[in-house]
Parts: C-alpha cells; structure tokens; sequence
C-alpha cells in the first residue's frame, strides 16, 4: 500500500493542474491520497479537489508550518499508517498516470531512496536505463520505504534552518544508502512562478518527461503559455549577471 501526499499552500492555479494529474493516477489496492493544506489564506482546495474529480483526504493544518517542517510532519503522520510506502508531490507538480506503479517497480529494484524526479538541478550517473544515481536530490516527487523515513527523521532530528532535502541527502552519503532519481522523470514541475523560479539558468526541469493525458498537456501548456507572455519577468537583472560573472572569475583564481 502507498500513502500519495500533497502538500499545498496557495497558487491556486497550479494546484488544480496537480490535482487534475493527480486524480488520474494508478495506485495499486489499498493506495490512498492525502491532500494537507499548510493554512493557504485563499486558496479553496476541497472546490478544487471536488472540480478536478480528486479522490482523496483532506487536512487542513491548524497554523502554519512551512516547507521543511512540513516533510517532517508528512514524514510522522505517514508512520501512523499502515502504508508500506510514501510518495511526496508538491503541489506543483504534474504526474504520469504511471508514475506510482513505474516508481514502486523500481524501488522494488533499488535500495535507497528513489525520487521520480530526474531534476536538471542535480547532477548523477546512469545506473541502468532506467536509473541515475545521484548524491542530492529535493524532496518532491521523492518516494518512501518506512525503513527510510524513520531513518530520515532520525538522522535530521536536530536539524534546523532551511533545506532539509539536503540535510538528509548528506546524512544518507554519510551513512552509506543510496539516491537515485527514474533516468526519465514520471513528474515534471511546473512551478513556473513562486519560490526558486526567479530567472533563465535557475528554472526547474525534470529530464524526460512524456506527457501521458490530456491533462498533463494542458499543465505543461500552462506553463509555456505563462513563460512565453512574460519573459522579461525570467531575465536576470544586468547588476546580477555581473556580479555572478565576477564571482566565477574569482573562484577560478
């Protein structure tokens, strides 16, 4: 069995792409998904849920908790199941139909953590055809054996600040288990504006991603449609490209 968590907080645009894909995806018998709303002050997820056909449960959390305590309390309600599995999608993100049945497959064939997410941002070696391993990966589209998240919050128990995907990325190398990502992503963000997305050379991909719905192509059309009318809103500022410039000069001295 698989618990399916999405974690949502505004953007309601992206949100109904997500649950959309979401609605469509193949769960195995007894898989389930779990909507947590991180207290959006606007954003009307069960409309949303109810609009897109989402088959789920709904939590809504009762403050806020933000991003990284988010995974830990994700990771902590998941124990209280009887899931075997947890798969984490962000709630910008868009899935294949497959992407649950194709990602239980290979973590069936890999021991460590596997993420559906062959992101551009971080850099691996091909394993198979299949896999690409990695030292770090983000937390989205990131899926779970319990084994590995009891693991996880043991070894990030004193974690504080920002980037716990890192964190336990180099807790993991530190302690020997493997990461890798699907070498062709079942997920694709589509985060195209909020946090991380700010200009050209920072914008998130996942590697590989087909398309299987017209759903997902409706997303994945959102996304250039919004890139294409605003460009100049993903150019970096003249001052910053400078200042990048310069610094890679002096990190070469």
């Amino acid at each position: 069995m698989i618990l399916v968590v999405i974690p949502v907080y505004e953007r309601g645009p992206l949100v109904r792409h997500c649950f959309a894909s979401a609605a469509e995806l193949e769960l195995p018998a007894g898989g389930e998904i779990l909507v947590i709303d991180d207290m959006s002050p606007t954003l009307d997820a069960p409309r949303l849920i109810a609009e897109t056909g989402l088959t789920c449960r709904y939590e809504r959390m009762a403050e806020r908790l933000g991003a990284d305590p988010m995974v830990r309390h994700i990771w902590e309600r998941f124990l209280k199941t009887g899931h075997a599995h947890l798969l984490i999608l962000d709630s910008d993100m868009v899935a294949n139909r497959d992407a649950v049945t194709s990602g239980l497959r290979l973590a069936g064939q890999f021991d460590g953590l596997l993420s559906l997410y062959n992101s551009i941002a971080h850099d691996g070696e091909a394993i198979d055809n299949e896999l690409v391993e990695k030292r770090t990966i983000g937390n989205a589209a990131t899926l779970w054996s319990r084994q590995l998240v009891a693991r996880a919050l043991d070894l990030t128990g004193s974690f504080e600040g920002r980037g716990i995907d890192f964190a336990y990325c180099r807790a993991f190398e530190e302690h020997g288990i493997r990461i890798a990502a699907t070498a062709r992503s079942r997920v694709q963000h589509i985060g195209i504006y909020g946090t991380n997305n700010q200009y050209f050379g920072m914008l998130e991909h996942g590697l590989g991603f087909v398309p299987d719905s017209p759903a997902q192509w409706q997303a994945i059309n959102f996304v250039y449609d919004h890139l294409m009318r605003r460009q100049q809103d993903y150019l970096r500022p003249a001052f910053l490209t400078r200042l990048f410039s310069r610094l890679r000069r002096l990190l070469r001295l």
